[in-house]
């Protein structure tokens, strides 16, 4: 168990020390679910933006197969470290893996 301090330097109660601690393995155990929840949002924010192409019949059969990817990233990509790839960023922070890149 870790020591928790209050912001006055007195040390926290056994209780509320052992809720922290729960509260922070929670978070840790997470990490792959927050992960697939942004990997999710950029997917569904990657995929309005080209509805438009889809509803106005303007759509080539290379930006159909990209938005078929990106709808099948949860079925596709499953492990965490999978997961860190799909989240890896260039120098300028785009995203660095190809299947983000429009055609």
């Amino acid at each position: 168990m870790a020591e928790h301090f209050n912001n006055k330097s007195e040390r926290l109660e056994d209780w509320f020390e052992a809720h922290l601690d729960t509260e922070r393995q929670s978070f840790i155990d997470n990490i792959p679910t927050r992960k697939l929840a942004e990997i999710r949002q950029i997917r569904n924010q990657k995929l309005s933006e080209t509805d438009w192409l889809f509803i106005s019949e303007q759509i080539t059969d290379a930006q159909k197969t990209w938005r078929e990817n990106l709808r099948k990233i949860p079925q596709d990509y499953t492990t965490e470290s999978q997961y860190d790839t799909l989240l890896e960023r260039k120098d300028d922070g785009s995203l660095k893996h190809t299947i983000w890149e429009k055609p």
